[in-house]
């Protein structure tokens, strides 16, 4: 029996943490290649890829990237004047939370980066 998926989309969330110094980070850029989003600030990101910054809690930032789950991004921690503290390309660790593995379904991914 072959299983109909619901016409309907979701929206992924990734998590950035930030070991180490994470008081000397203002913000955080996921890229992945085509897309970018910098939060805090960048609350609209591409609206054709649904990507945005959602939120910040302490040495967290919180983003969504519509139903992109990219292999990999470059993630680049901004200090004070705009420095650059830190760029690393990282593949998150995506887990499905929600649908099915037939059809799909949200994913929830983290990032570790160490300042």
């Amino acid at each position: 029996m072959v299983e109909a998926c619901p016409a309907v989309g979701w929206i992924n969330h990734v998590t950035v943490t930030v070991h180490g110094d994470s008081a000397s980070v203002t913000s955080v850029e996921i890229c992945d290649g085509e897309t970018c989003v910098r939060g805090p600030g960048d609350t609209a990101g591409d609206l054709a890829d649904l990507w945005y910054y959602v939120d910040r809690d302490g040495s967290t930032r919180n983003f969504d990237l519509g139903m992109s789950t990219p292999e990999s991004v470059t993630v680049r921690a901004f200090g004070a004047d705009d420095a650059l503290l830190n760029e690393s390309t990282v593949a998150p660790e995506w887990v499905r939370v929600g649908g099915s593995e037939q059809c799909g379904g949200p994913h929830e991914g983290t990032i570790d980066v160490t300042i």
